[in-house]
């Protein structure tokens, strides 16, 4: 059983959750043995595969944690959707933002994963409390939309709290789409209105695959409206 965290470690721990969300990206060593880890300092015989925030860390701990190693650039969904689990079945940890400390911290891979997921809705929150602004991408036909990863038979609407996340979705079935920014106010009121209406599902900061988060329209609202007051 993994120990308790001690308050620096979740410090660091949510901190490295709270800055991947965000920049949509983690980095890791590879090396000849796969991504690189170490032996746990708490549980004998268990691995611990270490991520960065930073791509300078990740270089400066590079010879030490992997032979011939390479630093990986991991995006979000992929973080999700496929590493982490992939470790979790490997019984490894996962090191965030691994250093020299006395006591590193070391958490589940799917305990990190959840979290990230959380984040991801959390930090949509309070971006667009900060700036009062929600991107969606639109066509002459309306906005984008998705079918449910969990309910065949809803549609979803996909938005950022940033423009540089939306015009990142910008390819495929969506290339001649554009982001289009609203008001928070308006989000609320009309967009998220017009999707209950109509039994459809948000999704807040769209991740693909694993790390989407499917939300009821009047959910997002209630945390939105509670962001701006």
């Amino acid at each position: 059983m993994l120990q308790s965290p001690r308050i620096p470690e979740i410090t660091l721990r949510d901190r490295f959750i709270k800055q991947v969300a965000a920049q949509r990206v983690v980095y890791a060593v590879t090396g000849e043995e796969g991504l690189g880890r170490v032996g746990s300092q708490r549980q004998r015989g268990r691995d611990v595969t270490l991520f960065w925030t930073s791509r300078k860390s990740a270089e400066r701990w590079a010879d030490v944690v992997a032979s011939a190693p390479l630093i990986r650039e991991i995006p979000l969904d992929e973080l999700i959707g496929e590493v982490l689990p992939a470790i979790s079945r490997l019984n490894r940890l996962a090191g965030p933002d691994w250093g020299s400390d006395p006591v590193e911290p070391e958490v589940s891979a799917s305990d990190l994963a959840e979290r990230l997921k959380r984040e991801i809705v959390e930090g949509f929150a309070e971006r667009v409390k900060t700036t009062g602004k929600v991107y969606t991408l639109e066509d002459g036909s309306g906005p984008a939309l998705l079918v449910s990863q969990f309910r065949s038979d809803r549609l979803v609407l996909p938005c950022w709290s940033e423009r540089a996340f939306a015009e990142c979705r910008i390819e495929g079935p969506w290339a001649n789409m554009l982001a289009v920014e609203m008001p928070i106010t308006n989000f609320t009121a009309k967009m998220l209105t017009w999707l209950d209406e109509r039994g459809w599902l948000v999704t807040p900061d769209h991740v693909p695959g694993a790390g989407v988060q499917e939300l009821e329209p009047d959910a997002l609202s209630r945390r939105l409206r509670n962001s701006v007051q």
